[in-house]
């Protein structure tokens, strides 16, 4: 049975009929349809419109009216990243043929480079364009609208290149780390060298300094080697990153469908192409830009290992901090129910997308799941398949989640 047929099956209206198949498949069911059935979901794959297809099944059988909000974009933005490696070795590579040149491409890919570290990818527009999409399903207050909550999970599954195995995912961050500061010092040496020149600098002092750059630069070569890898790997399963987060927007849906919010309007929002720069929900705020003024943002992000934690800072050279008050919401319903987190940590590896929501302004937190290690297990590796997924876990974050928005359904966030 191929998972279009699979999901035919199992698809019933009316609420009875999601109740039926909630107990006969269990809490675990969509985790396991994204993660087995449909598999890897690229963005703008094929497994990524199935991942649609089947969410919208499953909320229009809980009596949700949803709308597809259709977008194109990249399959990834590794090329992008490679490309303005590239351009600052070749800069560097060229400085004794033609200084001027060499000078021009150092500083233009030095400044494209702080753009892809802070999010902004220059060179996506390069890249053949694929059909994604965002699910968006609406569920309006009992009363009168008083403040608007987007809960958001991203459907596609990320890349997973050797280096993300768990052996290597204590060195990604100094690797980062690493990166930056010589890029950074090749900008600096070159801006010297080429002031040498232009003062007449002697010919052997302005060797030394090519071939001190020549040194610096094997490591952006290496970082250039390795997003050529990321860009030709395939794409997780997606087992905990993210089908549990789905998993978790349904739940949400169902609970929610069957007792309005009193002055809350929810926006359940499944997004695609988050691997890709998380274009899905930037599409989101550019289209829905009068709704979503002043709305609050709540990440789903790998739900499924360990306890529920959220990240008070996104980003990785300059970090966001997570909304003031949705913080203290959060503290709120730590300490009413000390078991549901294990507290806050920083986002500093990956640029998620509540990091695209900070960085333009809005009100956002992540919230996602950490047992005791730093990274979830099999954390974006090609083993996270639906047996990474904790049901005990899922539950846990079910239940958290729950709590906050009834927390802020009943608070005043103004």
């Amino acid at each position: 049975m191929d998972g279009s047929e699979h999901i035919l099956h199992h698809t019933v209206s009316g609420g009875e009929g999601t109740r039926a198949r909630q107990r006969e498949k269990g809490l675990t069911w969509p985790a396991r349809h994204l993660a087995r059935d449909i598999g890897p979901r690229a963005p703008g794959s094929q497994g990524e419109r199935s991942a649609a297809r089947f969410i919208e099944k499953e909320l229009g059988s809980m009596g949700v009216t949803t709308e597809a909000h259709r977008f194109r974009s990249p399959a990834t933005t590794a090329w992008s990243e490679m490309l303005v490696h590239l351009m600052v070795l070749f800069g560097a590579v060229i400085f004794p043929a033609n200084r001027y040149v060499s000078y021009v491409l150092i500083c233009a890919g030095f400044f494209l480079y702080l753009l892809e570290y802070n999010g902004r990818s220059p060179f996506t527009w390069l890249q053949p364009y694929r059909r994604s999409e965002n699910v968006i399903a609406r569920v309006r207050p009992y009363r009168e609208v008083r403040k608007v909550l987007v809960v958001v999970a991203h459907m596609d599954s990320p890349r997973a290149p050797f280096y993300h195995l768990p052996a290597f995912l204590w060195s990604l961050r100094a690797t980062f780390l690493f990166d930056f500061v010589c890029m950074s010092a090749l900008f600096m040496l070159y801006t010297v060298a080429f002031g040498g020149y232009l003062l007449s600098m002697e010919e052997t002092a302005l060797t030394l300094f090519w071939h001190i750059g020549l040194i610096i630069a094997a490591v952006p070569a290496l970082a250039a080697f390795a997003l050529f890898i990321k860009a030709c790997s395939g794409s997780t399963p997606g087992g905990n990153d993210n089908a549990t987060g789905v998993t978790v927007l349904l739940e949400l849906a169902r609970v929610y469908t069957r007792r309005q919010p009193y002055s809350m309007d929810l926006w359940l929002v499944a997004t695609g192409a988050a691997d890709a720069g998380g274009v899905g929900v930037k599409r989101l705020l550019r289209k829905y830009r009068r709704e979503l003024k002043g709305a609050y943002f709540i990440v789903m992000d790998g739900m499924g290992r360990g306890f529920p934690v959220c990240f008070r800072r996104e980003g990785r050279l300059i970090p966001f901090r997570a909304s003031r008050k949705l913080t203290s919401v959060v503290k709120d319903v730590s300490g009413a129910h000390g078991h549901y987190t294990v507290g806050f940590r920083k986002n500093g590896l990956y640029l998620g997308e509540s990091f695209q929501l900070l960085s333009r302004g809005r009100k956002a937190i992540t919230v996602s799941t950490r047992e005791e290690t730093r990274h979830p297990r099999y954390w974006r590796c090609a083993r996270d398949d639906y047996d990474n997924v904790d049901l005990r876990s899922l539950r846990l974050s079910i239940d958290f989640m729950t709590a906050l928005l009834d927390t802020i359904d009943r608070g005043d966030l103004k």
